[in-house]
């Protein structure tokens, strides 16, 4: 299985104190996405130019120009000697793999740390591109009595494999319209929507995260249209995120732009209205800060 990262998480990604599995590669190509590291399936090199005044001299290759990195000569670059025999600070590979012996023992390792509610949760990236192996450590770790969660964009036609394998779902939602979805997205929501629904009626233990843009899915238009979809769906809880710009860095590290950079996030009073708009229907909805 490959991630891009693994570290601690209180009470975000699912209850508790958890131990997080950054899975690398992702089939939405989202305009605001704060970890672009994670949408590649391949490994690939973050660089900071910044952190070391000896990056140049630690590639014989001569990628390092300047401030920028030839990425097109580190793709044809097996040795990586920046990485694995210079380990200097302004190189980081994302991208490696783990196995199911090395997760168990992290687990074994951590167990004590989760406390009476943690456990673990896979996020990305998108899981379920890894889905075999993904439901796979699922089995395992659970026979061993670990409370997971899933983070994932609910696109994936074997969703419903998802619901004796996971205690908690975290379900992103970026919007209804279809065509927005295709515009910030990449791709089409109608799996979305009826995975959502779906897991909605067959009463799942779930939560729909929806990040927010002003001028993308949060115009009047779109957020009558959540709460259409709210209002018929009725799901238990609804958490909404504000747009930030956290990622920036990553984006420059990859040698790339942010579509998202220019963007905005909504007032916080309004998204706060929008909540209690969503409470009046028995919802429990919320902004995330």
């Amino acid at each position: 299985m490959r991630i891009f990262a693994k570290g601690w998480s209180n009470g975000f990604d699912g209850p508790g104190r958890r131990f997080v599995y950054y899975m690398k590669g992702c089939d939405f190509r989202c305009l605001w996405c704060a970890s672009p590291e994670s949408i590649s399936p391949d490994p690939e090199i973050l660089f900071y130019p910044d952190k070391s005044e000896f990056a140049a001299s630690c590639c014989d290759k001569k990628a390092v120009e300047g401030d920028r990195l030839k990425r097109e000569i580190c793709s044809n670059c097996n040795a990586m000697s920046c990485i694995n025999i210079w380990r200097n600070r302004a190189f980081e590979l994302v991208g490696t793999d783990i196995s199911k012996s090395e997760i168990i023992q992290d687990m074994e390792q951590r167990m004590a740390m989760f406390g009476s509610d943690g456990g673990i949760t896979f996020s990305g990236g998108e899981p379920t591109l890894q889905v075999d192996e993904l439901l796979d450590i699922a089995q395992e770790l659970k026979y061993r009595g670990i409370n997971l969660t899933i983070e994932t964009n609910a696109a994936s036609p074997r969703f419903k494999e998802l619901y004796d394998a996971f205690d908690l779902l975290i379900c992103d939602l970026k919007c209804i319209t279809p065509e927005l979805h295709y515009k910030i997205t990449g791709a089409a929501n109608d799996m979305v929507v009826k995975n959502i629904s779906h897991a909605v009626a067959a009463g799942i233990n779930m939560i729909i995260r929806v990040p927010l843009i002003e001028e993308l899915n949060f115009t009047i238009s779109e957020r009558e249209r959540f709460y259409e979809f709210f209002s018929a769906v009725k799901p238990a809880r609804v958490e909404f995120l504000r747009l930030h710009q956290l990622g920036l860095p990553k984006y420059k590290a990859l040698g790339q732009s942010c579509p998202a950079k220019k963007l905005n996030p909504p007032k916080e009073e309004e998204v706060d209205d929008f909540c209690k708009s969503l409470s009046s229907l028995g919802i429990d909805a919320k902004l995330l800060h």
